[in-house]
């Protein structure tokens, strides 16, 4: 039986060409689709756009792009400017349950707009921005006259603390 010959230079890869090497065996060196071959140039790398993308470690092994991070500091930014603000504002101007409510904002969205991006979230992400919402919704209904201040920054100073040791927000 004779050797089939394909004209379509695309078919094999130049290091697998049966018509170049006549010791390889045909059936060893045909591809069964050019479909999803990246070009000689890129050969050996899964994705051509991952080359162009920054990225940074991650806690968990996997590594995180520069937007990602760029998202990241941005929360613990408004996470630090909302208590710049209230700093600069004279007392008795915003109410109590302003502060706890802008946290769990801030962290909520940041941790949807993360999730909606297939992005890794932190855990510590979720649960301190649920838990700065309960203490708004409790602040506003039940304990109309407590001040959660000092909770809600120490909650903001643990956020930042443990996103910066695991590298994760």
């Amino acid at each position: 039986m004779g050797r089939r010959r394909y004209d379509d230079d695309d078919y094999y890869d130049d290091r697998y060409d049966d018509r170049r090497d006549t010791r390889r065996s045909n059936s060893s060196s045909r591809r069964s689709s050019s479909r999803g071959r990246s070009n000689s140039s890129n050969r050996g790398r899964s994705n051509s756009r991952s080359k162009s993308r920054n990225r940074t470690p991650s806690a968990y092994g996997g590594r995180k792009t520069e937007e990602e991070a760029r998202i990241e500091r941005i929360t613990w930014f408004l996470m630090v400017l909302v208590f710049g603000v209230i700093y600069f504002l004279p007392d008795g101007t915003i109410p109590n349950s302003f502060i706890p409510f802008s946290g769990g904002v801030i962290l909520l969205g940041s941790g949807l707009y993360q999730y909606s991006k297939r992005w890794r979230v932190s855990p510590t992400t979720w649960i301190a921005g649920t838990g700065l919402l309960l203490a708004a919704i409790a602040n506003f209904t039940a304990f109309p006259n407590m001040d959660f201040y000092g909770i809600t920054l120490i909650t903001f100073a643990a956020v930042i603390g443990i996103g910066l040791l695991t590298n994760e927000t």
